[in-house]
């Protein structure tokens, strides 16, 4: 007997693109018939990994972080059966270093609600009593609509809230560039309320951050083809779209690779791809289209720069550190993050030298390290060995045992196009789920969820467009009654 279900096609194997297949190849209780296609030959998307040739081993292409209040990312990794290879830190602790090199600890504890918060930030010794009193103000002046400040940047924002320059130099920018991918005057304000009210100041509590203690192919792309291929999800990777056919309203039909696939009345399609991505699958005449045309001004894209750094014999680090008013902005102890040094080893003796008022229990030797910088447009075109000895020359002041060791590796990955650019009043051409189309819907980072380019974002807009065409084949299903 021929299957006359609706084929859902998902276009796109990213996280939003694996959330939307995830949530579709449930059927709300019915079985139903999803393809998910991807350009690439595995699933995961810029959760990237690769097999490094000098040590044979799984690496990240570049850091991701995640909240503990990432509630669709979680409930997706929950799905996948990887939830638990996160961790996170509890107490919230990160330390932070300035040009002049003082290092200080940022650390609150997590279950005293926003008297914790209050207390970590009168505690932090990287900012004058001034400026963290200004750090207190901030909460009061985050509107009750984020859309009523995507008309300013982020730092017009903060200095409008009562920060000082102190405080937007040393942790805003920090906190703002690594978040939104792009510095405080570049991105619109919208989205850093958004993750304020998200982590710092969210109702049940200050959040805290993450980490995936396997490889990102571990925890999202090889569990997602496991569990789509078991639910019945046909997954076709290396399987570029293009040319949508478009006829009465609805898509009809598309190119993947060299096949011709044709639509059925009731076929539904997911576009989870990114906006430099979106206006390609497009047919001319169909160009002007507003949903087209408001896209296209969202495929600026930010990149990421990532330098690994492996060493003859152990540094001692921090789990994580960052660096405002630094071409870096952190430094990541990679072998404890990937439970390849324990809490026991100890700390460097030298590291004493500088005098840290923080426990020397937070300091781990790594003989890798991952050193990352945010909004990198400016160093993209600078060569590998100006990158690495950048890297390594803020290593060095980070931990004194640097100086002592030699580098015998190291690999510097661009991400050219790791997020969208969401500048101020960019926020109304996010678009919805829904799409001029009556069978298109759309997800990934240029969805209007509120947030910038992150995981999060990317999880909740594909479970959002998966709902959406559930509710479009629900009514369908009433109406032929």
């Amino acid at each position: 007997m021929a299957d006359t279900r609706p084929v859902l096609y998902v276009v796109g194997g990213g996280l939003s693109g694996i959330a939307a297949a995830e949530a579709l190849s449930l059927g709300n209780g019915r079985p139903r018939k999803v393809v998910l296609l991807e350009a690439r030959p595995h699933l995961g998307g810029r959760t990237g990994s690769y097999r490094e040739a000098f040590d044979g081993q799984v690496h990240d292409t570049g850091q991701h972080l995640f909240m503990d209040g990432y509630v669709a990312t979680r409930r997706l990794l929950k799905a996948l059966g990887t939830e638990s290879r996160l961790a996170f830190l509890d107490p919230f602790s990160l330390y932070l270093m300035d040009r002049k090199n003082n290092l200080s600890l940022f650390e609150y504890p997590l279950h005293n609600g926003q008297f914790g918060l209050l207390s970590g930030i009168m505690g932090f010794s990287g900012l004058s009593l001034r400026s963290r009193l200004s750090l207190l103000r901030i909460r009061g002046a985050l509107p009750e609509r984020n859309t009523s400040v995507d008309h300013l940047d982020a730092r017009s924002f903060l200095e409008q809230s009562g920060q000082t320059p102190e405080a937007i130099e040393k942790f805003w920018e920090l906190l703002t560039v690594s978040a939104t991918n792009l510095p405080t005057h570049r991105v619109s304000a919208a989205l850093l309320v958004s993750i304020l009210k998200e982590s710092l100041f969210s109702g049940e509590g200050p959040g805290t951050l993450g980490y995936n203690t396997v490889p990102l192919s571990e925890l999202v792309g090889g569990p997602a083809l496991t569990l789509l291929s078991g639910r019945g999800v046909d997954i076709r990777c290396q399987s570029s779209v293009s040319g949508l056919k478009i006829d009465s309203g609805r898509v009809t039909g598309f190119l993947a690779g060299k096949e011709a696939v044709s639509m059925g009345p009731e076929d539904q399609i997911i576009l989870a791809v990114p906006p430099w991505s979106f206006e390609e699958l497009f047919p001319v005449e169909r160009m002007n289209e507003p949903l087209v045309q408001n896209v296209v001004r969202l495929s600026e894209a930010s990149p990421i720069l990532s330098v690994h750094l492996w060493f003859d014999r152990p540094v001692s680090v921090p789990l994580i550190s960052g660096f405002s008013e630094n071409a870096l902005h952190w430094v990541f102890n990679k072998d404890l993050m990937m439970g390849r040094s324990g809490p026991g080893s100890l700390p460097d003796p030298l590291l004493f030298d500088f005098g840290y008022s923080s426990p020397a229990r937070l300091f781990y030797p790594a003989t890798m390290l991952s050193c990352v910088v945010s909004g990198a447009g400016s160093l993209l075109g600078h060569g590998d060995d100006e990158l690495v000895g950048t890297a390594f020359e803020t290593v060095k002041r980070l931990s004194p045992s640097a100086v002592r060791r030699n580098l015998v590796h190291a690999r510097v990955i661009r991400d050219r196009f790791a997020t969208p650019v969401f500048a101020p009043g960019q926020g109304m051409y996010r678009p919805d789920a829904r799409s001029f189309l009556s069978n298109l819907w759309i997800a990934g980072d240029m969805a209007d969820t509120g947030l910038p380019a992150t995981m999060e974002g990317a999880v909740r807009s594909g479970f959002h467009a998966a709902e959406e065409v559930e509710r479009q084949l629900e009514r369908r299903r009433f109406l032929d009654r």
